[in-house]
């Protein structure tokens, strides 16, 4: 049975790389380059689809903590995530069409989402918006 090589690079080289890398401030490549390109010599990946996710990875990262950094900015006083919601009550709830919903899919297909429902719900109220509209003649 053939061996495949392994992936062999001098260390004085992977010291540049990881100053590079430090230096670029590219945090997700600078921890998974070495795992991803034995496994891509493992596979017998291509450099393309190495290097494609190197760069799906750190562009995730990144998004993550803009996303993180942009809510600590609104200062919210409570996050709520979709784990935390009680499904329990309101007793009539579509479970999976809620969470299909909060996939976002509806932005994709350019159709609109409105929702329904008695006092209590937590729909917006026409008075409580943090703007005024006015009809221009």
């Amino acid at each position: 049975m053939a061996e495949h090589n392994e992936l062999q690079v001098p260390p004085e080289q992977l010291s540049t790389v990881d100053h590079h890398l430090a230096y670029l401030k590219l945090c997700f490549i600078a921890e998974q380059y070495a795992a991803l390109a034995k496994h891509a010599a493992h596979k017998a990946g291509s450099h393309i689809d190495y290097l494609a996710k190197l760069m799906e990875g750190e562009a995730n990262l990144r998004r993550d903590r803009a996303t993180k950094s942009r809510m600590r900015l609104a200062r919210f006083p409570v996050i709520k995530t979709l784990e935390q919601f009680r499904w329990d009550w309101p007793t009539q709830i579509n479970r999976l069409q809620v969470q299909h919903h909060f996939g976002l899919g509806f932005l994709k297909d350019r159709t609109n989402l409105i929702y329904l429902g008695g006092v209590g719900l937590g729909k917006p109220q026409p008075g409580n918006y943090p703007f005024r509209t006015e009809c221009i003649t």
